[in-house]
């Protein structure tokens, strides 16, 4: 199943077998061999009554080529990020925008994805780390300049050097970064966006 987010709603992708959990709030679409998949994200964020639209992928249809279909007539951006875990268990974040996030930005042209992390990291929290293993790939629809754009985030697990240093990106609007225990992580993901909540849940298997 993949999730992309318009802000706190969700449009979910998914097979027969992976459906989420049925809720008052979620509308299920299983559309037919006619209907056009590329109007759905449009649709979704046209009508603010879906909170959580499920669609379902046909029997047979590679989930890779059924999102490349929805997401023909939107601008795709890749970015790269990274959940940083030191040695003593403890996450970093930074903390931007009155909200708790984990360090991430776009892929440059030919850049390898694992780079820009590696590169976003270090730019944004001034702590220069390693990628490890791929956690997921999370989602987010937006409008920018009258473009509707989704843009995909893959995030790796990353170990920091052992010299690192925090420095807050403040030209990019970072207030500060902080290495977060264990103890506080919940307190963190409070406030944070629902797309970091499944990277934490991802990472640590939830």
């Amino acid at each position: 199943m993949h999730n992309i987010y318009f802000k706190k709603r969700i449009l979910s992708i998914c097979k027969a077998g992976e459906l989420p959990p049925v809720s008052d709030e979620r509308f299920l679409l299983r559309p037919g061999a006619d209907y056009d998949i590329s109007q759905i994200p449009f649709l979704m964020e046209e009508n603010q009554t879906f909170q959580h639209l499920a669609v379902e992928i046909p029997e047979g249809t590679p989930e890779e080529e059924f999102i490349n279909r929805m997401l023909s007539k939107v601008k795709r951006i890749n970015a790269g990020g990274g959940l940083v875990t030191d040695e003593n268990g403890n996450r970093l974040m930074i903390y931007r925008n009155g909200t708790w996030d984990l360090p991430k930005g776009m892929q440059e042209e030919g850049e390898d994805i694992r780079v820009t992390a590696e590169r976003e990291v270090e730019e944004e929290s001034g702590v220069k780390a390693k990628a490890g293993k791929l956690i997921k790939v999370t989602s987010h629809a937006y409008r920018m300049y009258g473009s509707f754009n989704v843009k995909s985030i893959w995030w790796f697990e990353m170990t920091p050097d052992k010299d690192a240093v925090i420095r807050p990106q403040t030209e990019e609007g970072i207030e500060k970064c902080e290495w977060v225990t264990p103890e506080d992580l919940d307190y963190r993901l409070a406030n944070t966006y629902p797309s970091i909540v499944d990277v934490f849940e991802a990472a640590l298997g939830k």
